[in-house]
């Protein structure tokens, strides 16, 4: 993740936006990691009957930013 980038694409200033901008960095960093649980079962070559787990590991990482 650019940092830099995060704030160019969404307009901010650094000053008056750090809350807004640490949502993005939040949501941007588990939006990564739900990828990564879904790319498990793909890199460990283990099965379909796996991939429950990686999908649920997923949703709820992304649930954590629904609150």
């Amino acid at each position: 993740m650019n940092v830099f980038k995060l704030i160019e694409d969404n307009k901010l200033q650094l000053h008056g936006d750090i809350e807004y901008f640490a949502h993005l960095v939040a949501e941007a960093e588990r939006e990564a990691c739900a990828k990564v649980c879904e790319g498990m079962i793909v890199s460990m070559d283990i099965g379909s009957e796996f991939s429950w787990a990686s999908q649920s590991c997923a949703t709820a990482i992304r649930a954590r930013g629904e609150k």
